[in-house]
């Protein structure tokens, strides 16, 4: 069986799913909320206001990408499907990295949908001084720091695997977002890899040390997973 055909039916398996849409409207429906804090400010220019938002949205990345990485992977316990992928005749490698194409196909589109709620709120506000190149630029940045945290997100499946389930990696979140609140009041958000991406929509880069701590995170969660389901016929 070749990996396109695993990733098509890991993709039938998530878009079936009642969370796959449960989080999707989470995802449309969260951003609505700013209504409440932006409607009526006309005064306020499109960049201050993606700027503002996009950065208090990056913590819902966090959040939401943890959440499908760790879903994805931990729900091979909790539905007890685990043992027949085993048994199955075909590549555990070629399992994981499916599982790991879907989660990231999933992840993005919910960053595009995250951002068109977005524009689309600043649209109703009524905004002054939007441009084409303004949002574009705003969506790649967005789209970058959405991608830095996918990648973060992989300690979420190495979790999952390790713990059999999706108990934990979810309580791994809750414990990220005490963190996030504590390393930011502190300074310290470059040193932890959950708060970076978030650097990188205010202050629009990162340091190569920011770098190197978001590399390491990424390999033991990657490799960690990978290695996991390499071996895990023999556990």
């Amino acid at each position: 069986m070749s990996i396109l055909s695993v990733v098509y039916n890991e993709g039938r398996k998530v878009y079936k799913s009642t969370v796959f849409w449960v989080v999707i409207i989470a995802f449309t429906v969260l951003p609505i909320l700013a209504l409440i804090k932006y409607v009526g400010s006309h005064d306020i220019s499109w960049g201050s206001y993606l700027a503002d938002i996009l950065k208090t949205f990056s913590g819902l990345l966090v959040i939401g990408f943890a959440f499908t990485t760790c879903w994805i992977f931990g729900r091979e316990y909790t539905d007890k499907t685990i043992n027949d992928l085993l048994v199955k005749p075909v590549s555990k490698l070629y399992i994981a990295m499916s599982k790991f194409i879907v989660v990231f196909l999933w992840n993005a589109l919910l960053a595009v949908i995250m951002y068109a709620a977005v524009i689309l709120i600043g649209t109703y506000v009524g905004l002054t001084g939007g441009t084409a190149p303004l949002i574009l630029h705003y969506f790649l940045k967005f789209m970058a720091a959405a991608l830095l945290t996918m990648f973060v997100s992989t300690v979420s499946s190495f979790l999952a695997n390790v713990a059999k389930g999706y108990l934990a990696p979810i309580g791994l979140i809750f414990l990220i977002v005490v963190i996030i609140n504590v390393v930011d009041n502190i300074g310290l958000s470059a040193y932890f890899p959950w708060t970076i991406p978030g650097r990188l929509l205010s202050d629009g880069f990162i340091s190569p040390v920011s770098i190197a701590i978001l590399a390491v995170t990424t390999i033991i969660g990657f490799a960690g997973t990978v290695a996991w389901w390499r071996f895990a016929e023999q556990q």
